[in-house]
């Protein structure tokens, strides 16, 4: 539905007892203040129509029954939402270090759903303190910015995790100890990858479905060698002007 003036009325927050509401490809781009009264919500999806820069007021640190969260893609101004309060929170979509700090994810250990995209301000070092005590993590996006090249170690051994999602730069994948232990499924989209990321990800044994799309590898060369991807159901590549060749031994 489209607001007149792309403004969500002020009388939102006279639904106190609401629990559930979204707001998913509306035509909203200003939220209310009064919107701090709905302390009950247990579901918020912000994902106003792509696009559309929206106005946040920074309220949402008041709800703190909240379990679902899904944040706009883009807001209006600099103005920081503080989400550190919600440790009740389980799944959290759209989360950008432009708009909020990633320290506030220290405490949302009941976390399993993440998606977050990062300024060329934050590092990996950083994010990787924030997610340290994300024991229960089941799914992770992580969206680098364009400009950020990724240099050093990510470890990402989170016990849970299945699914695991890369949009970041990267001349050569992360060896497979650096990998959660039990995953099922990885993307990597735009990566540049210059290595075939095949040798490495035919190593984690629980893999079941594998997609590079939109030059994730870079290279010429791609080769799936005997007895590797021992679970693999589903592959998908799509997108690589560069690759020339692809090799598929005998029993992979």
């Amino acid at each position: 539905v489209k607001f007149e003036g792309g403004k969500l009325p002020s009388s939102i927050g006279g639904l106190i007892h609401l629990r559930f509401l979204s707001l998913d490809d509306a035509g909203v781009s200003h939220l209310p203040s009064s919107m701090r009264n709905l302390k009950l919500l247990l579901y918020l999806n912000l994902s106003v129509a792509i696009g559309e820069p929206v106005h946040v007021p920074n309220v949402l640190k008041e709800m703190l029954e909240l379990r679902y969260l899904f944040l706009p893609w883009f807001k209006h101004d600099k103005t920081k939402l503080e989400l550190g309060d919600l440790v009740n929170l389980e799944h959290l979509w759209s989360f950008s270090t432009q708009h909020s700090s990633v320290t506030d994810l220290l405490r949302m250990t009941k976390l399993r759903h993440l998606s977050v995209s990062l300024s060329e301000r934050c590092t990996f070092e950083t994010l990787s303190s924030s997610l340290r005590q994300l024991r229960n993590l089941e799914t992770l996006y992580l969206d680098f910015s364009p400009k950020t090249n990724y240099v050093g170690e990510l470890v990402l051994d989170f016990i849970h995790l299945k699914e695991l999602v890369l949009t970041v730069r990267m001349s050569k994948i992360p060896d497979q100890h650096q990998f959660p232990p039990h995953l099922e499924h990885i993307s990597l989209f735009n990566c540049g990858v210059e290595e075939d990321p095949m040798p490495i990800l035919e190593k984690l044994l629980h893999l079941k479905s594998v997609k590079l799309t939109f030059e994730a590898f870079v290279g010429r060369k791609m080769v799936c060698s005997k007895g590797g991807f021992p679970q693999l159901r589903a592959l998908k590549i799509y997108k690589h002007s560069e690759l020339e060749e692809w090799i598929v031994e005998e029993g992979s």
